[in-house]
C-alpha cells in the first residue's frame, strides 16, 4: 500500500496565514496559499513580502484569482455581482501573470466559490489550457474516455500520487464538524491515499461554519504532524502532483 499524502489548502490569502504558515514550517508540514491578487496589500490580507516569506519556508503560493469574481451559479449572494464566463476566466488569467511575474505558481489555480465556478465541462477545458492544475471543491475526475469532471459526489479521497490535473476536496475545515479534518486523516492513512483540505480563516474569535478558531486549526495540525513524524503520512503540495 502507498504512504497516504495530505494536501492542505488555504483560500484567500487573509492576514492570518502568515501565522498558519509558521506553524506549519514548525512541524515540517508544507501548505499551499491560493492568492487574491487585488486583495494583496489591503488591510486584513498578506503582503507581497509575506508571500516571499511563505515561498523561503517551502510552502507554494498560487492562484485564487485577482478578484473572486464569481460566476452567478446557484442562490444569490448578497452584495457579490454577477460576473460572465468571459469575466471570470480573466480574472483568472490576470491573476495568473502576476503571480509568475512575481516568482509564485500562478499556473495552479484554486478556484473561488470552488466547482460553482466553472460552467460546466467546456470551460473547464478551455481553463485546462491556460492551468497546470486546478483544485475544485466537489466532483470526481473520470477517465478521459468518459468527459474529465463530473460535479456528482461531494468530496472524497484521491489515490495517493494521484496525477490528474483537477481534484476536488476530501474536507473543508469547519465548526459544525470538529473532527473532520482528523477523520479524513486517518480515512487516508487507513486507505493509503490523499486527502486535499481547506482552511479559509483559521483564527476566527468564536469560529463560524468555515472560519474555524486558532485553537481548533492548532489541534488539527498537531494531528497531522503527529502521523507525519511517525511515518504514516506524507504532507505534499500541488506542485508534487503535476
Amino acid at each position: 500500500m502507498k504512504k497516504a499524502q495530505i494536501l492542505i489548502t488555504f483560500d484567500d490569502g487573509t492576514a492570518d496565514h502568515v501565522d498558519a504558515a509558521k506553524e506549519l514550517q514548525d512541524r515540517n508540514l508544507h501548505g499551499t496559499f491560493g492568492i487574491v491578487m487585488s486583495m494583496v496589500g489591503k488591510v486584513g490580507f498578506m503582503k507581497a513580502t509575506d508571500l516571499v516569506t511563505l515561498k523561503k519556508q517551502q510552502h507554494f503560493v498560487c492562484n485564487h484569482s485577482k478578484s473572486h469574481k464569481w460566476l452567478g451559479s446557484g442562490p444569490d449572494k448578497p452584495g457579490i455581482a454577477k460576473h460572465s464566463r468571459e469575466e471570470v476566466t480573466k480574472d483568472y488569467l490576470e491573476a495568473r501573470g502576476w503571480l509568475n511575474f512575481s516568482g509564485h505558481h500562478g499556473d495552479y489555480l484554486m478556484t473561488p466559490f470552488g466547482t460553482s465556478n466553472i460552467e460546466g465541462d467546456p470551460h473547464l477545458k478551455e481553463l485546462l489550457e491556460h492551468f497546470k492544475w486546478i483544485r475544485l471543491t466537489i466532483g470526481a475526475p473520470l477517465p478521459d474516455e468518459q468527459g474529465m469532471w463530473t460535479p456528482a459526489g461531494g468530496k472524497r479521497l484521491y489515490p495517493s500520487g494521484y496525477s490528474g490535473r483537477v481534484i476536488g476536496l476530501t474536507e473543508a475545515a469547519d465548526v459544525r464538524r470538529p473532527l473532520g479534518v482528523k477523520n479524513a486523516v486517518d480515512n487516508a492513512i487507513a486507505a493509503g491515499s490523499l486527502a486535499v483540505i481547506l482552511y479559509r480563516t483559521v483564527c476566527h474569535v468564536v469560529g463560524e461554519t468555515q472560519m474555524v478558531t486558532w485553537d481548533r486549526f492548532i489541534s488539527d495540525i498537531d494531528y497531522i504532524a503527529e502521523k507525519s513524524d511517525g511515518g504514516e503520512l506524507l504532507s505534499i503540495t500541488p506542485g508534487d502532483l503535476v
